[in-house]
């Protein structure tokens, strides 16, 4: 039987002494269950704590399993945070995981790691997605909300920007369609809401957003079908519609004494996926998502990563790596999440692809054995008329011309 034993260790249990193992059963404690969920301080306080947990595998009894969806809803209870996981990942995944004095955050990240997903918070609420989208989510909620700035021109649209940033808590039951989901949001914030269309029928499981502005919410609903808004009508309605991509922000930050050169250097170190540009006298412009822009500005400013901040895995560039893969029959999208794991980013015009019939949910088969990107990546896309155009860690897909 898999159980789940988790323990958080607190600053007051060096006092109170240490606080022996709970083993959790089917069934969560209704004390546990009935916890409101957190938000603001106490939300990224319980982000922050440290605990150890452990999902174990016992061969007496398999028919109870533990899958990703039932970690989720246990860990929401146990430590009061809520979380959101995308439709498109697996509910019934099995994981096996153990993480010992680790951050709640390090934690979720390791229970998404698994199954190629990754994690990002908006406002008060935890996404678990799939990477290329979870890396973005807050960087598209931070558009969408600077936006807003644009609408307050005058006394009225100043008041309608004000309403569309006021904080409410979103609650749907299981069952509930996406577009229904969608019109208590619209209703919420008084936002008609066009091309309701693009969102196809499908039922989710109940949820909770706490204290989520509109761009939030919205943004947390569109993303799991990887969509964005635009504001319409001056901040009364959205219109749904595909990301511009590559997602990302500009920043320019002044270098601590004026030393650009060492900054640019801490930069390229720190955050290998990032852009740098550039910038006035001083100042060091970097381009990337919101979570990169902020570790960025600490790292030029204060020639530190802020704190908290968890260090970005530094992946070698395709350039340099070699690769072998033996496989008669697997989905190209499981390919490339394995591939996103190690850092590749993958860009593509998903309508353009589309229309064309291709789909990276078909099966391919592989045999190649410590060969450069170049090779790799044909072997990979060439059979279905793309070709690849490699940056870094960047892989560029279109359609070969015929």
């Amino acid at each position: 039987m898999r159980t789940l034993v988790a323990w958080t260790m607190l600053l007051g249990l060096l006092v109170h002494g240490f606080m022996p193992n709970c083993a959790f059963s089917q069934e969560a404690p209704k004390s546990t269950s009935a916890s409101p969920l957190l938000f603001g301080t106490g939300f990224r306080r319980a982000l922050a704590q440290r605990v150890s947990v452990s999902w174990v595998t016992n061969s007496r009894d398999r028919l109870r399993q533990h899958t990703i969806r039932e970690i989720a809803s246990r860990s929401q209870k146990l430590w009061q945070v809520s979380l959101v996981l995308d439709r498109r990942i697996d509910p019934s995944s099995e994981l096996e995981l153990e993480v010992t004095n680790r951050s709640v955050r390090e934690v979720l990240d390791a229970v998404a790691r698994p199954v190629a997903a990754g994690v990002s918070v908006v406002g008060n609420t935890v996404y678990i997605g799939p990477a290329t989208d979870s890396r973005v989510l807050r960087t598209l909620v931070h558009r969408r909300e600077n936006e807003l700035a644009e609408l307050a021109q005058g006394k009225i649209r100043m008041a309608r920007a004000a309403r569309l940033k006021r904080e409410y808590t979103i609650r749907f039951g299981d069952l509930t369609s996406p577009r229904e989901v969608l019109s208590l949001i619209g209703s919420r914030w008084d936002i008609a809401i066009e091309s309701n269309e693009a969102i196809p029928h499908d039922l989710w499981a109940g949820s909770v957003l706490p204290r989520a502005t509109a761009a939030e919410a919205l943004s947390l609903v569109l993303i799991q079908y990887g969509m964005t808004f635009r504001w319409v009508d001056g901040g009364l309605g959205i219109r749904i519609l595909p990301p511009r991509r590559p997602v990302s922000l500009a920043g320019r930050y002044r270098a601590r004494g004026g030393r650009v050169a060492a900054a640019v250097a801490l930069v390229e170190r720190e955050l290998p996926g990032v852009t740098i540009d550039r910038a006035g006298a001083g100042e060091v412009g970097v381009r990337g998502t919101f979570e990169e822009l902020q570790v960025a500005r600490a790292l030029v400013e204060r020639g530190r990563r802020p704190a908290g901040s968890v260090a970005t895995p530094r992946f070698p560039p395709l350039s340099r790596r070699r690769f072998t893969l033996k496989v008669t029959r697997a989905r190209l999208r499981d390919v490339m999440r394995q591939l996103e794991q190690t850092g590749v980013r993958f860009q593509f015009d998903a309508k353009r692809l589309e229309k064309s019939g291709i789909r990276f949910d078909q099966t391919i088969a592989v045999d190649v054995q410590q060969v450069t990107a170049r090779i790799f990546l044909e072997r990979l896309f060439g059979p279905l008329g793309l070709e690849a155009e490699i940056d870094g860690l960047t892989v560029r897909l279109r359609i070969k011309d015929r």
